[in-house]
């Protein structure tokens, strides 16, 4: 029997230290706390779309060849914090040093048994460090904000962690936890540089990532702007300075399609089985708020190997709607329009 240790401290969920130079900025005039679970790592090309995970750039190099076993994000972080390039944190505040080697790999025990003397034997070895394996997911902290002069998203990202299977005395997974946190930066990198050697673009496509406005925590509203969809909408539908895109952010709306997504005028034609009437009315459909509760992110990752730095920034953020049949029920979500970040 093998005995696998717990190999984790414990965490206290600190707060956000985004009260900062972030949110200092006056035309950001609502901000909330996020914290979700992502997979980057996947072991197929092909498995990626599911995942809401798109390829930007794998470079293979010198200076990484020797780990490159396949291209994964654990083995770029990982390496850069067993060699001390990757300053590596106990709490997700960033403020208390951790030395990787004493965390990860860890120590196991091996249980044998004599089958003639009947003794049992203890050994403890060393486990030998997998990341592409072991690192399941990447817990972000950021915070999301909106602006209202030109009615659009940010992120600022806090810090981040590889997530690691904890198991009991019996081998048995009994959840993830946070192996380490590190502070990735919000910079935009050029793809074409040699030294980004890894880039992926994750969209929030899954149930457990989607961003429900009404229920993230707060940690700056400016009077009138607790519902900021109500902002954006209005911008929709009477700022045409302003770009907004398709469902597919590709297309500019035109002024038109705005005005049309804003206020609508159907015909609805009925059949009277009995008389064989047909009756024509006209409905005026007015787009609610409280209809566009969700939010999709579109976000790039990339690894700078001479920086030895994760950059995760913001390119798009999406307004969700709930389709609902004609029974009332919901069928599906979709995007309404996107919104682009500064700088696309």
């Amino acid at each position: 029997m093998r005995i696998f240790p717990i190999l984790f401290f414990l965490l206290y969920v600190a707060p956000l230290s985004a009260q900062s130079d972030f949110l200092k900025d006056p035309d950001i005039v609502w901000a909330a706390e996020l914290e979700q679970d992502w997979i980057v790592d996947v072991t197929s090309l092909e498995a990626e779309w599911d995942s809401g995970i798109t390829t930007l750039k794998l470079l293979r190099t010198s200076k990484n060849e020797a780990y490159w076993s396949s291209a994964y994000l654990a083995d770029l972080v990982f390496q850069a914090a067993m060699n001390g390039q990757l300053p590596v944190f106990k709490d997700p505040l960033c403020q208390q040093a951790l030395a990787i080697e004493n965390i990860y790999p860890g120590k196991d025990t091996i249980v044998t048994f004599d089958p003639e003397t009947y003794e049992e034997k203890k050994a403890i070895v060393w486990v030998e460090p997998m990341p592409l394996y072991e690192f399941k997911a990447w817990r972000l902290r950021q915070v999301l904000a909106y602006h209202r002069k030109d009615a659009r998203w940010s992120t600022t990202v806090e810090a981040i962690a590889p997530l690691f299977t904890v198991k009991n005395s019996n081998g048995d997974s009994i959840g993830l936890r946070p192996l380490f946190w590190f502070r990735p930066d919000n910079k935009r990198q050029n793809l074409h540089s040699n030294h980004v050697v890894w880039a992926k673009q994750v969209v929030n496509r899954g149930p457990r990532t989607q961003l429900i406005l009404d229920d993230l925590k707060l940690v700056k509203v400016t009077d009138g702007f607790q519902r900021p969809m109500e902002h954006q909408i209005r911008t929709l539908g009477n700022n045409f300075k302003i770009p907004f895109y398709g469902h597919d952010n590709e297309p500019l709306l035109t002024d038109k399609q705005r005005q049309e997504m804003i206020s609508r005028t159907d015909t609805v034609v009925t059949f009277d089985p009995e008389t064989y009437e047909e009756t024509i009315q006209v409905v005026h459909n007015e787009l609610n708020a409280s209809q566009v509760r969700k939010l999709r992110l579109i976000q790039n990752w990339y690894w700078d190997e001479r920086k030895h730095q994760l950059s995760i920034c913001l390119n798009v953020a999406g307004a969700l709607i709930d389709v609902l049949g004609n029974d009332g029920n919901y069928r599906y979500t979709m995007p309404l329009f996107y919104r682009r970040a500064k700088g696309k």
